[in-house]
């Protein structure tokens, strides 16, 4: 389990996110990275029960890097203010299903599915929730669904608000 010391550091490091006070607190980083990394040893040991390519993973290939990428970005921040993992057969670098960790105070949360799928990718995944659509709806539907992940499946971005040209491309039961 996640040491109260894990969120404490993160806590701080938003109100300090500058490389001065990270290295002054560099240990307590450390001590961080450490907590995180047995816990993503024991979700990869209890994730490979029902996905055994995940079994061949070590916590290294999923657990993504502190250090902001700030090239392009108007906040120059240096640290994310999160620790996160990410759990795919291929390790954090590579595309396709998995699942998600993200550790932050009052943000945090488990994910699983594709991100920024390619539009072939979308294209299929799309078909067969259109395919299974009864089942989907009906899992998804549950009280014991809503109850376990409240607000999950909320749209980020509104149907109405997509191109029209990929209205049509979309069957409408998975818009």
């Amino acid at each position: 389990m996640l040491q109260k010391e894990t969120l404490k550091f993160l806590k701080e490091l938003k109100k300090n996110n500058n490389k001065a006070w990270f290295e002054l607190h560099r240990k307590d980083y450390d001590q961080a990275k450490l907590d995180l990394t047995g816990m993503v040893s024991k979700l990869i040991e209890t994730i490979s029960r029902f996905d055994a390519p995940i079994g061949s993973l070590q916590a290294k290939d999923c657990l993504f890097r502190i250090n902001r990428d700030v090239r392009f970005s108007k906040d120059k921040s240096p640290y994310k203010t999160n620790m996160a993992a990410y759990f795919n057969k291929g390790g954090k670098k590579s595309n396709g299903a998995g699942y998600y960790l993200h550790i932050e105070p009052g943000k945090s949360m488990v994910a699983g599915g594709m991100w920024m799928p390619l539009p072939a990718d979308l294209a299929k995944i799309r078909q067969e929730i259109d395919y299974g659509f009864a089942d989907w709806k009906k899992f998804t539907g549950s009280a014991n669904f809503k109850s376990i992940f409240p607000g999950a499946l909320s749209p980020t971005l509104p149907y109405h608000a997509l191109p029209r040209v990929m209205m049509n491309r979309i069957p409408p039961s998975v818009s």
